[in-house]
């Protein structure tokens, strides 16, 4: 990746143009405000696998990745695990266990809320959080749990859907 930035800022200074590189000569996804200041600041590995996706499609986003829905100029960042306490796989529990996790909403550049979801395993109607006109769904959590096996946060992949006004039952569960 430091060829691209050092390509990207070799451009920038025979251009004469004084920004910072974007990672459009990889995507045609351009950066954010929050993510432009962090790239100037050095931050920006993060930033090298957004998820482009629209309304209505599930998506796969990891943890700390940012899922970028461009007709509605929305953003939206995985930031935490807050607990995990499901049922391993390959146990017996009284109780099921639940994944909550915590979702950062990005608008025109700026944090402008943040969902909690909870997702129970085995329950019919996944979780859904309501922001001005749309609908977060969280659909799963991977991976599941297995006993003596430790998740790293780092290896936590959400799957989410957007929609607008109600959510819809035609997207797929898998």
């Amino acid at each position: 990746m430091k060829s691209v930035t050092s390509a990207a800022l070799i451009l920038t200074f025979l251009s004469g143009v004084n920004c910072l590189p974007s990672y459009g000569l990889l995507s045609n996804i351009k950066p954010s405000r929050i993510e432009a200041q962090s790239i100037a600041q050095g931050n920006n590995q993060q930033f090298n696998h957004r998820v482009k996706t629209t309304l209505d499609t599930q998506f796969n986003l990891k943890y700390g990745q940012i899922a970028y829905l461009q007709n509605e100029n929305i953003e939206i960042k995985f930031s935490k695990v807050i607990q995990d306490s499901r049922c391993p796989s390959n146990v017996n529990c009284i109780w099921q266990g639940q994944v909550v996790i915590e979702l950062d909403i990005i608008k025109n550049g700026k944090k402008v809320s943040t969902l909690t979801l909870t997702l129970i395993p085995g329950r019919d109607v996944p979780p859904i959080q309501f922001l001005d006109k749309y609908t977060v769904t969280l659909r799963d959590v991977l991976p599941y749990p297995k006993s003596g096996i430790n998740v790293v946060t780092k290896d936590y992949i959400a799957r989410i859907v957007v929609a607008k006004g109600l959510p819809s039952n035609k997207i797929p569960t898998n």
